[in-house]
């Protein structure tokens, strides 16, 4: 074999090993891109739960603090005491609709003390009274004398409630409690980050009668899917649903949540995640399912991903075009001196 043809194949070696490690370089600085898709994913999710245990603690706090205003009401107080229930009402309806405009409250009971608290008045339905209250949160205010207040997921939906004792000169009047629905405030975390928010219940909890008699056409969200429901969603359409999979049951979910990944929709590129939301009584009923719109950073991340491999390549093709020029300079030269010419 000539030296010529052994430097030719070496130029072919290292060439084709700069090709190597450049294509090597790119794939590790992709699974770098990658690793940062997932750390933005994660850090969404933890973001998200974040937002609403501060966005629930905030409603509680705003609620509490109407109670307190609307306990010392004497006039309240007095109808309350009378068991006047009509009079009770004309005085409580004017209130309740300055508090749904202004603080978005929903609902507003008054119930009778006793070893079975039943309902004296709901003022937003003021027909429906006489029921045994059963709910976590007014057994805990019954039992401490003082606040009780969480999520509690009714037949079809979930309200924030909150519940007092009603104590004058030590004597126990009742109890007064103040609820949200729970889509209010998705809706408030939406407007603050853009993104977009799904409570998945398992159908377990779910009246399926009651569910579509209340929704009556928009039902069909019951069909999505077999094991899981939207209760609560932003994205109107049920949408969010089909996109969670099966890792999104809140049985499966580890407290901390878990990272759900990446995918394209509608020419979007969504991250999305899901962490498990208790009620009241600390029971596990729904996952809060998260999605991001990270098309833009995905753009970013695609196109850094082809600069790197552009980028690498060369400097693999340059790195093997030095080690040739080496090679020829400092091996296959000294290998091959010039002839010398005859004297003439």
């Amino acid at each position: 074999m000539t030296r010529t043809s052994t430097e030719l194949r070496l130029a072919v070696a290292l060439v084709a090993l700069g090709v190597l490690a450049g294509g090597a370089g790119a794939e590790l600085v992709t699974r770098v891109f990658e690793a940062r898709v997932e750390a933005v994913g994660a850090a969404v999710l933890t973001g998200a739960n974040e937002a609403f245990r501060a966005q629930q603690a905030a409603e509680v706090e705003k609620l509490g603090a109407t109670l307190d205003a609307l306990l010392a009401s004497r006039e309240l107080r007095a109808a309350f005491e009378r068991r006047d229930r009509e009079g009770l009402q004309r005085l409580a309806a004017p209130i309740l609709d300055v508090l749904r405009e202004r603080e978005q409250v929903s609902h507003w009971y008054f119930v009778e003390p006793g070893p079975a608290p039943r309902v004296f008045l709901r003022v937003h339905r003021p027909g429906l009274f006489g029921d045994v209250v059963e709910r976590t949160t007014l057994r805990r205010a019954a039992a401490g004398g003082e606040e009780g207040a969480g999520l509690e997921l009714g037949r079809t939906a979930f309200a924030l409630r909150v519940v007092r004792p009603w104590v004058v000169e030590g004597r126990l009047l009742g109890y007064m409690e103040l609820a949200e629905d729970v889509d209010r405030f998705l809706s408030t975390m939406k407007t603050r980050t853009g993104d977009d928010y799904g409570l998945l219940v398992p159908k377990r909890f779910i009246d399926e009668a009651a569910w579509r008699a209340v929704l009556g056409p928009r039902a069909t969200t019951w069909d999505a899917r077999p094991d899981l429901l939207v209760v609560e969603a932003t994205d109107l359409t049920g949408g969010l649903a089909g996109l969670a999979g099966p890792d999104a049951d809140v049985d499966r979910l580890p407290e901390a949540g878990r990272f759900l990944g990446e995918v394209e929709k509608a020419g979007r590129v969504l991250v999305h995640g899901a962490f498990p939301i208790a009620d009241a009584g600390g029971r596990r009923v729904a996952a809060l399912h998260v999605v991001h719109d990270f098309t833009v950073h995905h753009a970013a991340v695609r196109g850094g991903r082809w600069q790197a491999y552009g980028l690498l390549l060369l400097l693999g093709l340059a790195g093997s075009a030095a080690a040739i020029g080496l090679a020829h300079r400092l091996v296959f030269r000294p290998l091959n001196p010039p002839r010398e010419r005859p004297a003439p």
